[in-house]
């Protein structure tokens, strides 16, 4: 990864956590809770980044009980899938404030939020 990649993703991270949004601070989804930030491509100037809303381990725990066929009709998908929506909008919000630029991902990312640096 190129340093640059790196002052990149620190800032994102500085900005989320300066806003009072928790940061998941590890790879491993099961440790960690709050938002994610991955690099979306390692050689790609300038810098982009993937953020994800990642839930508490005793919510995930939850998820794998629930038979894939009443994931739709099961209460605490509905109400993660709309904290996932506030959340998304919170943190979009905050990073365009700071001057990134910030939107909904599309395609296999939906769901997460893909930042950059400001064309300004």
């Amino acid at each position: 990864m190129l340093i640059r990649h790196d002052v990149f993703a620190d800032r994102v991270k500085t900005t989320l956590a300066r806003a009072g949004l928790p940061l998941a601070s590890t790879f491993d989804d099961a440790l960690s809770s709050g938002v994610y930030v991955e690099i979306a491509d390692e050689e790609r100037l300038p810098p982009q980044a993937f953020l994800k809303w990642r839930v508490h381990p005793i919510l995930q725990e939850h998820f794998r009980t629930v038979p894939h066929n009443a994931l739709l009709s099961d209460p605490q998908v509905r109400e993660l899938r709309i904290a996932q929506e506030a959340m998304n909008t919170a943190v979009i919000a905050v990073l365009e404030g700071a001057g990134f630029s910030a939107r909904l991902a599309r395609g296999e990312r939906a769901g997460e939020v893909l930042v950059g640096e400001s064309a300004n």
